[in-house]
């Protein structure tokens, strides 16, 4: 099964950038945007992992998740990887948090014991969007993201399966962090 692990957002925040991401619909072209129940941001992709591994990944993860209390954050702009010039992704950028980013390394340090190639990239919190699929076109000014302050307090283990129209996330295993 294919799998990634993701910080899980407060209903109200999803539904509220849902609202941006049609909001930004009719004055960009060329983007397959995201449904608002699928809006999170990702802490690892995982792709194809088999039941026991998924078992270990799913242990490993209750563990580290005790160690954190819940991440506040903030809604802080709207961009693209690698950048708004060409992008291939559109997101809405989250503030940077210690802990979600200490979260992140551990997930990293711990999956790579069981064989999952470690990220070298920055880790950069935000909420994809949109992905580019066509000729990226932006037909007037783009709104400003609302600074919005809210909580993270769920970690997923997130099935991915994908279908002719689109993917469709189903939720494994759930932790909560705790004050």
């Amino acid at each position: 099964m294919r799998l990634f692990i993701a910080a899980l957002l407060p209903e109200e925040i999803r539904l509220s950038v849902g609202e941006y991401i049609d909001g930004l619909k009719p004055n960009v072209d060329g983007v397959k945007w995201e449904k608002y129940n699928k809006l999170h941001v990702t802490l690892k992709f995982l792709g194809e992992t088999g039941d026991s591994t998924a078992a270990q990944v799913s242990d490993k993860l209750e563990n580290l998740c005790k160690k954190y209390s819940p991440f506040h954050m903030n809604i802080t702009r709207f961009g693209g990887f690698p950048n708004l010039e060409k992008p291939r992704v559109l997101f809405v950028g989250l503030s940077p948090n210690e802990g979600l980013s200490s979260l992140k390394s551990d997930i990293e340090s711990e999956l790579e014991t069981l064989g999952f190639k470690m990220e070298n990239r920055r880790f950069v919190p935000h909420i994809t969007v949109g992905r580019v699929k066509n000729r990226f076109v932006i037909k007037s000014p783009i709104a400003i993201a609302e600074k919005t302050a809210f909580e993270i307090s769920e970690i997923g283990l997130i099935k991915s399966e994908l279908n002719n129209k689109g993917s469709v996330y189903t939720p494994l295993k759930m932790f909560h962090l705790t004050d």
